[in-house]
């Protein structure tokens, strides 16, 4: 098997192939790269420099057209999945210009595996050789037919979110189990209650790359999920996770239903990973996706300020000493984080090798709260079941507000018909009055409790994709 000469020679996912638009151009960042990933008419995926060779025009303003070429927004000029120029509008040389190398689009090596669009990092001459050669890191589950037939293996789906904060930070926050109930404090644990030492010991293999495999298991199952730290640019990373809930046994075999059998005779309680497999497994897919910020950005303020203040005491990533002289570990659980600084600075070339035309310098830190719990930005955007779930969400919204202008109108036009009722208009009881008006506004009234009701909720729903607004010291 070819082993690539660093860490960064290899795949990087950088979309869920199910949360795209296939008939658009999608911006993707990489090592400082600006990429363009595309489909043509055949199902292809593709990954260029998003530069037009003519004059370095941004191909993701570019058009997929019925052809399945790409076209340059600027000149029309068009590209077949390799990259090859198709056609130069403005030439008269009868495909000559077309012809020339300097014509081509710079391709790098795309593919698509567990539903998500990988790219090779690299695009040289032997990129072609070395990522035939090399796989990328997946879930083996999820590659078992039999498995997923049967129900054993249970699928979730893919999440990416950019974060502002660097690749090596996040790297360090995976392998930390240890902050998990202090800074999720109320979401997943107590930190009043479940801090307590952690006895981490790094295998010879551990850490690999820019992957790290979380495991959960009990005797009914385990549940794997597989996060990948992809470093965009300097200061910036994305996150790509994939999970998966494996039984035991398939739920419907004889082997699953004597367990249960056995464990209801036992008296023991279902697994809660299978219950929490089984929920999260009838979740969509936008909600998932909406309710990711709350957890990540929970650790977005933390990391973003760590990040900034590691680089101003001058460690760079170069050694493992002079993050040891800027960070006070003597905990247990602190000896992965260690680990992983050590395999950075030795084998990981000290941080990511960043493009020639990338300004390394890490960009300032923000203090507003707003600009970093951005999460159309950081997921959005990009994520075309999110922005197709907005779209209803706010078609919702109108609607909403719409029934309570008009219940509230029908209560008023029916409150006054009922006065002027001649039982009402009789009678020399204000009580009964108010028993005649009461009984005609109430279908209105709880009417339009109901569209008020749902006006708030799908405000909310609403605001998860736009901005998750959070403080530690307000989290009781």
């Amino acid at each position: 098997m070819f082993v690539p000469a660093t860490m960064f020679v290899q795949w990087y996912p950088v979309l869920g192939v199910k949360h795209v638009d296939p008939g658009r151009a999608h911006p993707v960042q990489l090592l400082g790269k600006n990429l363009v990933v595309w489909r043509n008419k055949e199902g292809r995926w593709s990954c260029f420099d998003d530069r037009c060779p003519h004059r370095a025009a941004p191909l993701t303003e570019g058009r997929i057209e019925d052809d399945g070429s790409l076209l340059c927004a600027y000149h029309a000029w068009r590209f077949d999945a390799d990259g090859k120029c198709l056609s130069i509008p403005q030439s008269d040389r009868g495909g000559k210009d077309e012809a020339q190398p300097k014509a081509c689009a710079k391709v790098y090596p795309t593919q698509v595996a567990q539903d998500i669009i990988w790219v090779w990092a690299e695009n040289g001459p032997d990129a072609g050789l070395e990522s035939a050669l090399t796989p990328p890191h997946l879930l083996p589950e999820l590659d078992d037919e039999e498995g997923l037939a049967s129900g054993r293996v249970v699928p979730q789906g893919v999440q990416h979110t950019d974060l502002a904060y660097g690749w090596d930070t996040m790297i360090e926050n995976l392998v930390d189990p240890s902050h998990v109930p202090c800074a999720h404090h109320g979401v997943a644990g107590d930190r009043y209650k479940d801090v307590r030492p952690i006895d981490l010991e790094p295998d010879k293999e551990w850490p690999v790359t820019a992957t790290v495999l979380v495991e959960n298991a009990d005797d009914a199952g385990e549940l794997k999920m597989t996060l990948y730290g992809v470093p965009t640019k300097p200061g910036w990373c994305r996150l790509v996770g994939r999970q998966a809930y494996v039984h035991k046994y398939a739920p419907k075999s004889k082997e699953a239903k004597a367990l249960r059998k056995e464990n209801k005779r036992l008296g023991k309680k279902p697994s809660e990973l299978m219950v929490a497999a089984s929920i999260m497994s009838k979740i969509p897919q936008w909600l998932m996706h909406a309710s990711a910020g709350i957890f990540l950005y929970q650790d977005m303020v933390l990391l973003h300020h760590q990040d900034k203040t590691l680089a101003s005491v001058g460690h760079d990533g170069n050694s493992t000493s002079s993050y040891g002289k800027a960070v006070y570990t003597p905990a247990p659980a602190d000896r992965a984080v260690m680990a992983v600084r050590k395999w950075i600075a030795t084998h990981g070339s000290g941080g990511p090798a960043w493009d020639k035309d990338c300004d390394p310098t890490l960009p300032e830190r923000e203090h507003k709260r707003e600009v970093l719990f951005d999460y159309y930005e950081g997921h959005t955007k990009t994520c075309s079941t999110c922005l197709r779930a907005l779209k209803n969400i706010n078609k919702l919204l109108a609607a909403s507000k719409t029934a309570t202008a008009v219940s509230c109108t029908w209560g008023l036009l029916r409150g006054a018909r009922a006065v002027s009722t001649p039982t009402a208009v009789g009678s020399r009881s204000a009580s009964v009055v108010n028993a005649v008006t009461a009984r005609a506004i109430l279908p209105a009234v709880a009417l339009t409790l109901a569209s008020l009701g749902a006006v708030k909720v799908l405000e909310k729903l609403r605001g998860l994709y736009y901005t998750y607004s959070f403080h530690h010291q307000d989290n009781p």
